[in-house]
């Protein structure tokens, strides 16, 4: 394992405070900040009405911050370093993280403490979770680019009528370019969601659903194989963290 991926670890673990916060900036070569600066700072979900009924921490936001801000920076770039420190970061922040994340560049969301998610998922580039009503992930669940989840929704008067409603994403299913799915939402076991569908009913196991709105048009092939869902080329990324330490 990288060195500062090592030292990136320990300030996890110990905890992200303030000091361990100015230390993991410096570590990606992000702009250090002082320490009122850096307690002050708030972020976009402390705007929105979730934070009242289930706030961040401080230590939560911090984690945040730094989950966004290896965007910014050069070392960004580096898969070697960049995935395995967003996976150190949705162990800490997420409510649930399985082993093998994979979390590309420029993948966001606003409540990552209501994120939860099984073993080998991936999130391909430039995917929005809006997790206020909790988002679940089962195991091997992967979303292709551009993909967006909301689990909230309001009313078309008052934009402070809000509901929450969970979206679930069982086992095995795939999730391709561009696709919308609505507050609510249960995509089941093995299901496939094709390239840029908007998705406002529950996808029954084992079918392709498509359009918009999607509907479904066939059952698919169901590989049942773990080796058949996996990421990267020969599996890279999607090990236990272990695998970096050796």
């Amino acid at each position: 394992m990288d060195n500062r991926l090592k030292t990136f670890e320990k300030y996890v673990a110990e905890g992200m405070t303030t000091e361990n916060m100015e230390r993991s900036l410096e570590l990606i070569g992000a702009r250090v900040y002082d320490e009122e600066t850096l307690e002050n700072m708030k972020i976009y979900s402390d705007y929105l009405p979730m934070m009242k009924e289930d706030p961040y921490t401080q230590e939560q936001r911090y984690l945040h911050i730094l989950w966004e801000a290896i965007d910014v920076v050069p070392l960004g770039i580096s898969c070697r370093f960049s995935i395995p420190y967003r996976r150190m970061i949705a162990e800490k922040l997420f409510k649930k993280c399985g082993t093998g994340f994979i979390a590309s560049p420029h993948c966001t969301f606003n409540f990552g403490h209501r994120i939860s998610v099984g073993d080998f998922v991936a999130w391909n580039m430039g995917c929005y979770i809006d997790s206020k009503g909790t988002v679940t992930f089962g195991n091997n669940v992967m979303l292709a680019e551009k993909v967006t989840i909301f689990s909230h929704g309001h009313s078309e008067d008052n934009h402070m009528d809000r509901f929450y409603k969970p979206v679930v994403i069982n086992d095995r299913a795939t999730i391709f370019s561009g696709v919308t799915i609505l507050s609510g939402i249960t995509i089941g076991e093995g299901a496939e969601v094709g390239v840029g569908s908007v998705v406002t009913k529950d996808i029954p196991a084992g079918c392709l659903a498509m359009g918009s709105p999607a509907r479904v048009t066939r059952e698919c092939h169901v590989d049942e194989s773990p080796d058949s869902h996996y990421f990267f080329n020969k599996r890279a990324f999607q090990q236990d963290l272990e695998e970096y330490r050796k």
